[in-house]
């Protein structure tokens, strides 16, 4: 495979990558915009994270069912001090989520970033060589 090859692959991954986040994106918009907030859950605590690396967990139950909902510090602090956020549910996906929380779309916006970052550097780079093969880089 040529170096010009790979940086094109890679370009067009995350552009497709892109495309399906921010539709994730969209779609959780879309569950909050046409759903009223849940209300009929019980809220069973939280397990705040160990280490830098992990995230907090809310546990609730809904519908008879179990959810641990991973959230960072910021809804953490909103729980502690007694403000809870809303709650909406995806019944297509089974999946319970914060308000705001279903897909942010920095996700689809640093795939992005990445998609055209990695091949204008490399291209940068390896312009003298794009036609050489990946074995040579």
């Amino acid at each position: 495979m040529k170096i010009k090859t790979l940086f094109k692959t890679i370009f067009y991954a995350g552009l497709a990558l892109t495309l399906v986040l921010y539709l994730c994106h969209l779609y959780g918009n879309y569950i909050e915009k046409t759903q009223e907030p849940i209300t009929d859950y019980i809220y069973n605590g939280f397990e705040e994270k160990s280490n830098y690396k992990s995230s907090n967990t809310i546990l609730i139950t809904y519908k008879s069912k179990q959810y641990r909902l991973h959230t960072g510090d910021r809804i953490l602090n909103k729980i502690k001090s007694g403000d809870f956020p809303k709650l909406y549910y995806s019944s297509k996906t089974d999946y319970l989520f914060f308000e705001g929380d279903y897909l942010p779309a920095g996700y689809a916006q640093a795939t992005l970033l990445f998609s055209i970052i990695l091949p204008t550097i490399g291209t940068l780079i390896w312009r003298k060589e794009l036609d050489n093969d990946i074995r040579t880089m």
